[in-house]
């Protein structure tokens, strides 16, 4: 038989074979597989892109290279911003030749929080921007416009925001640059915000250039949340907290001997203008500013508990607000010198706060430890007042315990009732706060001076304000404090009676002659007065322009200002009866005190009134002094003036013999012929009144 190999593989190759079978079989598996993989693939992609369009449908809106916006404002007409009582802060009209234009009634007082729409926009406008031009209106209420040919109302969005309030705010600040926010206590609501310079919202686009061609003045920079400042003395509380939480004992049983100054580790600091303060505890320290006990504090404090502490409170972070914000900073590490630390316990060097930061943990102290996430945006509704979504308040963090918040507190309301902020103190409301005053610069005198503080009712915690001023020339107390007062009596409706804030910028010294605690001279023109008694007393402290600037000393009562105090400082810059010019305001050299004996050393210049209480001169309980002081005779020592006031700042030749002076520089053997000078008897109620005009 014949073999024919050929045949065989024709027969192999047939398409009914075995073998082809296989590989069309392991064919369409692959094809199965693949096709399997691109689909789950494909739909996975799906999925995501559903998922991320759903999620971040503002974001994809707000993208310059989106169109929706503009598909979505031809059909609908850009929604309103509004006050929490419903006066309109933003709108948008049709112009005669179709197009939107957005206007602002309230012009410029709301420019920084709610913002403006030109140039990508600021604040409210940008944060709900996709609110503000989607249109949730139902399908009937959508055909009534289409019946009218009318672009669809966009959604209205509902602030915190209280325009008297606002406008009280912006009356505060006046012609300083600066920044004001009030918020609720408990809830984080931001009820004000002013920054000062502020601009046009209307006018972004045509004076654009302007606006950022002057960027050293800021007028764009919303300066409650994006300003950054050395906090001054307002950065106490956060030491004052550290110490507590350190060690509470060891805190509340903390005392302190100030002579003015301090000096650690060969590096030296001193008070406010060279203040005396004495032996005080950690409360004295906080309600009386003293930098002295707070850089002995600030040193002491472990360096790794402390920067917790910080970190905890929010410096080098982003803070809890949905639009922008600066992140405060500060610097201390274990090889930061003791000069630097120093200054940190005292807001100064290098520690930077916005306003905004101050103002939360204030709110933290008033109510119990928390911060609150700030909030501006209360409800979005639709245009027939369907509320679409609604903001409710949310925790933060927990910054400090019960117990140190309230110990907070109690040094908080002490800097009011008597410390460096007493011009708070006569309302019927009551308030609590932390005063500061921040060199911004060693080539002038002026500095940025803070207030930060909140007003209770029954122990409730109603409102948080924190103000700064920049360059002004005098402390946190002359200028901030007042402020405050003004935004408070606007919130809690309170109208000061004529003359009630008299007090805070001129003070009577009524003289007791014959020491039987009755005043010799109640008045210009008492009646009664005791015999033998001349028309001695003294005005402190005069207001002369208006400005809430105690300018003028007045030391014999007769109107005429004797001394005079050209940047309100506190500090006579010329006293007119010895003609001497005082232009550092204080001595370089370091002061002393001598406790009990109320004398003073040779330091201390013979300028420096502190609004006329004796600062280098204590007077005793028994109203009698010694060591060249007042008898209780209403005898002089050589060289005392016989004005009937005491100002306590002692020249050298001064201080060394025991002598005194009003306004004018006198030797040791010369005696002011103003007359005879009889006990200057203060009353509790003088004291104060004059500490509150002079305390930082």
């Amino acid at each position: 038989m014949t073999y024919y190999p050929d045949n065989r593989s024709r027969r192999e190759s047939s398409s009914g074979s075995p073998r082809k079978k296989a590989e069309k079989k392991r064919v369409r598996k692959q094809i199965f597989i693949s096709g399997g993989i691109l689909t789950a693939m494909f739909v996975s992609m799906l999925v995501y892109m559903v998922a991320y369009t759903a999620g971040n449908d503002r974001k994809l809106l707000e993208n310059e290279y989106n169109g929706r916006e503009s598909a979505m404002l031809s059909k609908n007409l850009r929604g309103k911003i509004l006050s929490a009582d419903g006066e309109v802060l933003a709108q948008s009209k049709v112009s005669d030749d179709g197009k939107q234009v957005r206007e602002y009634p309230q012009g410029k007082l709301f420019s920084h929080v709610i913002g403006y729409t030109a140039k990508g926009g600021s604040g409210v406008e940008k944060l709900e921007n996709y609110q503000l031009i989607h249109s949730d209106l139902t399908l009937p209420e959508k055909a009534a416009y289409d019946d009218k040919n009318e672009l669809y109302p966009g959604n209205d969005v509902y602030t915190s925001l209280d325009v008297k309030l606002q406008k009280a705010c912006q009356n505060a600040l006046g012609n300083h640059k600066g920044a004001v926010i009030v918020s609720e206590a408990e809830t984080g609501r931001i009820l004000a915000m002013v920054s000062n310079p502020d601009f046009d919202p209307e006018k972004v686009n045509a004076d654009w250039d302007k606006y950022v061609g002057s960027i050293g003045d800021g007028a764009m920079v919303n300066r409650v949340s994006q300003g950054l400042y050395a906090p001054g003395s307002t950065f106490k509380i956060f030491d004052a907290i550290e110490f507590m939480d350190e060690d509470m004992n060891k805190a509340m049983a903390y005392t302190f001997d100030c002579p003015g100054y301090t000096t650690i580790d060969g590096e030296m600091i001193n008070c406010y203008h060279w203040e005396v303060h004495g032996k005080v505890d950690l409360k004295a320290s906080f309600a009386e500013s003293c930098n002295s006990s707070f850089a002995t504090i600030g040193s002491s404090l472990n360096r790794d508990a402390f920067k917790t502490t910080l970190n905890k409170m929010m410096f080098g972070e982003k803070l809890p607000y949905d639009m922008e914000s600066a992140v405060s900073s500060y610097v201390l590490d274990d090889s930061t010198p003791t000069k630097e630390v120093m200054q940190l316990s005292i807001g100064q060097g290098k520690t930077l706060m916005s306003p905004l930061h101050l103002n939360m943990i204030t709110q933290a102290i008033a109510n119990g430890g928390v911060v609150h996430k700030a909030t501006v945006v209360d409800k979005v509704t639709s245009a027939s007042g369907t509320v679409l979504s609604q903001t409710k308040p949310e925790n933060y963090r927990t910054v400090m315990s019960s117990e140190v918040a309230q110990k907070m507190q109690e040094f908080m309301r002490e800097v009011v009732m008597n410390g460096t902020a007493t011009k708070l103190s006569t309302r019927p409301y009551n308030a609590a706060g932390k005063t500061g005053t921040a060199e911004f610069s060693t080539n002038t005198s002026d500095s940025n001076v803070w207030f930060t503080g909140y007003a209770y009712d029954d122990s409730h915690p109603k409102v948080a304000v924190t103000i700064i001023m920049e360059k002004t020339a005098g402390s946190g107390g002359a200028y901030a404090v007042p402020a405050v007062r003004d935004i408070l009596d606007t919130y809690f409706g309170y109208t000061p009676k004529p003359g009630e804030d008299d007090d805070a910028n001129y003070v009577h010294v009524i003289n007791d002659h014959d020491g039987d605690g009755i005043p010799d001279n109640a008045g210009a023109a008492a009646s009664n007065a005791d015999e033998g008694s001349s028309k001695d007393t003294a005005a402190l402290n005069i207001d002369t322009n208006g400005d809430g600037i105690m300018d003028a000393i007045d030391l014999n009562g007769d109107g005429i200002p004797d001394a005079v105090d050209t940047n309100g400082d506190g500090i006579p810059d010329t006293n007119v009866g010895g003609g001497a010019t005082n232009t550092s305001g204080q001595n370089a050299a370091a002061a002393s005190k001598a406790g009990t004996t109320g004398t003073q050393g040779t330091g201390q210049t013979g300028t420096e009134t502190q609004t006329g209480t004796q600062t280098g001169a204590q007077q005793n309980t028994d109203g009698t002094q010694t060591a060249g002081q007042q008898t209780a005779e209403g005898a002089q020592n050589a060289g005392q003036n016989a004005a009937g006031t005491q100002n306590g700042a002692l020249t050298p030749e001064q201080g060394a013999a025991g002598t005194q002076t009003g306004a004018e520089t006198q030797t040791n053997t010369q005696q002011n012929t103003a007359g005879a000078q009889g006990e200057a008897a203060w009353s509790e109620a003088d004291m104060q009144a004059a500490e509150a005009a002079g305390g930082q």
